[in-house]
């Protein structure tokens, strides 16, 4: 009998395997996207493909083609995937953090600096738990609480004097529900006075009214998870950073509200350190 020898084999397994699809990507991680649907790690993606995020979605790819450099889109409603094709066009890591934390809806290459560096950043992009919320306007939905478990950390304006608000949830409990968490009453304010509201907890949302949906209420809570540090701070005016998010940052939440100018056009967050018990 005729031996088979071991090249003729590793070239037999070679011919019989299912042939290898070509890709342009590969998925490194993913949170928040709807089309296509079941993306997971690990899976190929080809150029064109189109993805389509949640407003507080993103994704993490590594280009298998083109400059090969790591792609970090967020916040797209619609996005088709390209590889980088001027390899000096990319972004720092520092910079995408900041882009993220910032609620903007962008895409954009990331050089590699490290594996080590990109596994943080791409941990601390797909791990964040925090969500955006159908905005508060006088011309759609006008009150929008926070999921249990979750608080306000951030607003956005938009629209003339600030008529639309855009929300951003951030959880103090990993993401979980919150039973103990309660209701407090509150009061509307507007640029008439009162245009302050302030609490010794924390803010899970608002509601609004009238013209620019100048009259606001915020809806506040307490929880016996929950505790306000009492080291405050109010925020900048929106007027003073247009079209960017005010945050009250990682480790802090949202205790009151403020507002000035004609129908409340300017805002501004009272916020708070907050610490879990």
């Amino acid at each position: 009998m005729k031996k088979i020898g071991v090249t003729t084999i590793a070239l037999l397994a070679v011919l019989l395997a299912p042939p290898i699809m070509a890709s342009d990507f590969v998925v490194v991680g993913v949170v928040g996207v709807l089309e296509p649907e079941g993306l997971e790690p690990g899976q190929a993606l080809e150029k064109d493909t189109i993805l389509r995020l949640e407003p507080w979605g993103r994704a993490v790819l590594r280009e298998t083609t083109g400059c090969k450099l790591t792609q970090v889109i967020a916040g797209a409603s619609e996005h088709p995937l390209t590889p980088t094709d001027d390899c000096s066009a990319f972004a720092e890591p520092a910079q995408v953090v900041a882009l993220v934390q910032q609620g903007t809806a962008f895409a954009a290459p990331m050089q590699e600096q490290g594996a080590a560096q990109v596994s943080e950043l791409v941990q601390m992009l797909i791990n964040e738990p925090c969500v955006f919320l159908a905005r508060v306007s006088d011309e759609g939905g006008n009150a929008r609480r926070c999921p249990s478990g979750y608080a306000l950390r951030g607003l956005r304006c938009s629209g003339d004097y600030c008529d639309n608000k855009d929300l951003l949830c951030c959880p103090y409990l990993e993401g979980g529900p919150d039973p103990s968490a309660k209701e407090l009453s509150s009061r509307i304010i507007s640029e008439e006075f009162p245009n302050s509201f302030q609490t010794k907890r924390f803010l899970s949302g608002l509601a609004c009214n009238g013209p620019y949906c100048d009259n606001i209420l915020p809806y506040a809570f307490k929880s016996q998870r929950l505790v306000n540090t009492k080291e405050c701070e109010w925020s900048q005016w929106s007027s003073e950073q247009p079209g960017q998010w005010l945050d009250c940052s990682l480790g802090r939440l949202t205790s009151g509200l403020r507002c000035r100018e004609d129908h409340c056009g300017e805002v501004s967050l009272y916020c708070c350190g907050a610490r879990v018990e």
